[in-house]
């Protein structure tokens, strides 16, 4: 693992060209790596900043939305800086990662693959304890934690913003808690399919919660997010609790 200044974490980490400086100092961000069809992708990680805070032992993965990780990590770093300090380790895997085969494919299956394997790579972390992995995914981020989480996988609690879902309920043979956050006037995901989706988890007894924002956007500013982090924190904190392994 190595610790990359700015504009090399916000440029080689998401595997595309460099950006300006986000508005965040990166500096307390590492680049490693997991293995995903036999090739190395770049997943960021933070460590635990408070030893024995409330959430010591946790985990939560960031999944950034259609947009990439260099986008998502604008919104991402500031929130995560607090979720290190409660004590998760957090990661955000480019699941695009720099394969032409990815980022540039309709292949979702490609994608969940990556997901499966990061999510498998952050469980194995030192200091992780047995089913205390969360994810929190944006928009096709939030597609994929609930859509993996539900099929494979340790994912222990998903929170999916601005998502909805396209598994069936026959293939649905996992059932971890699910808390559904989107925007009531959401433009690119109709309300309507994020309500679909959450009647298709509860029908198939996975325990759900949908919390609708008063918004006719899809994408969410700063106070929108830390919002949204302070629910879900709440959340993980109730399906992450230290009796849950």
């Amino acid at each position: 693992m190595r610790i990359m200044d700015r504009r090399q974490l916000l440029g080689l980490a998401a595997g595309l060209p460099l950006i300006a400086a986000a508005p965040t100092d990166p500096s307390d961000v590492r680049m490693a790596q997991f293995q995903s069809r036999g090739r190395d992708r770049p997943i960021l990680v933070m460590e635990p900043t408070t030893r024995g805070g409330p959430m010591s032992g946790a985990a939560v993965m960031l999944l950034h939305g259609s947009g990439g990780l260099r986008s998502s990590f604008i919104a991402f770093h500031p929130e995560a800086v607090r979720y290190a300090a409660m004590g998760y380790l957090v990661t955000m895997p480019n699941y695009f990662s720099d394969a032409r085969d990815a980022q540039q494919s309709d292949d979702t299956d490609w994608w969940a693959r990556a997901v499966a394997d990061a999510a498998a790579w952050t469980a194995s972390q030192a200091g992780v304890q047995p089913g205390r992995l969360g994810a929190l995914g944006y928009s096709r981020g939030g597609y994929l934690a609930a859509e993996v989480a539900v099929r494979e996988t340790d994912i222990a609690a998903v929170v999916g913003v601005a998502s909805a879902g396209n598994v069936p309920a026959r293939q649905i043979v996992r059932k971890p808690p699910v808390l559904l956050i989107h925007a009531d006037g959401d433009p690119v995901i109709p309300p309507r399919r994020t309500r679909q989706w959450a009647q298709t988890l509860r029908g198939a007894g996975v325990p759900v919660e949908t919390i609708e924002l008063d918004s006719n956007r899809h994408e969410f500013d700063a106070a929108q997010w830390t919002g949204i982090f302070d629910t879900a924190d709440g959340f993980f904190r109730r399906t992450l609790a230290v009796s849950a392994g």
